[in-house]
């Protein structure tokens, strides 16, 4: 009796599991964000009528959520204050993790302070660029997100021409490892291995 009871839950913990815990599991995966993705572009406007606006770049938190294991919540935050006048920024940059920084007109990255400031004309027609990971290596990173802060002018509904930021991913170094995801829902470095990072790789070997 007691091995034909055993056997019996044993069949209903079975069904249980692929009608009901399975399709569940399946479900809530598809619901989960992907990670950043080389070439992923975030254009940011400060509003009009606002002084002062912040944009941060952490790993599941901010406008942008890298998803990156190595990265911290509010890795890199941006504050943007607008000249009450005209289309004029001065953009302070806190770090809350290891960051290198490039600045505008500059060919060379360096470690980043506790904080950089500059202003928003500085960044028309060139760029910052900036590497996040969890750590240095003599200086330089290893393992690393290279993310490109532009500008552009638009106009908007009225036909006033307003400044748009534009945070673009240039690089994932090496990569990320898409295929495990981490008990928090973060990706750790690693190969790519979906089909586009293929498409890249054969590109490459061609040239």
């Amino acid at each position: 009796m007691w091995v034909i009871f055993a056997l019996a839950c044993l069949g209903l913990i079975g069904v249980i599991t692929n009608q009901f815990i399975l399709p569940y599991i399946r479900i809530k995966a598809l619901e989960l964000p992907d990670p950043i993705n080389t070439g992923d572009s975030f254009d940011f406007v400060v509003e009009e009528t606002a002084r002062q606006a912040r944009f941060s770049i952490g790993k599941k938190i901010g406008n942008v959520r890298t998803l990156v294991a190595a990265v911290s919540e509010d890795h890199l935050v941006f504050e943007f204050k607008k000249n009450r006048d005209n289309e004029e920024y001065t953009i302070t940059i806190y770090r809350n993790g290891a960051v290198l920084f490039k600045p505008p007109r500059m060919d060379t990255y360096s470690k980043m302070e506790s904080k950089e400031k500059m202003e928003g004309y500085e960044i028309i027609g060139h760029s910052a660029d900036f590497r996040i990971s969890d750590k240095y290596t003599k200086d330089r990173m290893v393992n690393f997100v290279e993310i490109r802060l532009s500008s552009s002018f638009f106009f908007n509904k009225v036909g006033k021409e307003r400044m748009k930021f534009t945070f673009t991913i240039l690089k994932i170094q090496p990569g990320l490892d898409r295929i495990k995801r981490n008990r928090d829902g973060s990706f750790a470095w690693g190969q790519e291995t979906d089909e586009e990072s293929e498409e890249e790789a054969r590109e490459s070997t061609n040239v």
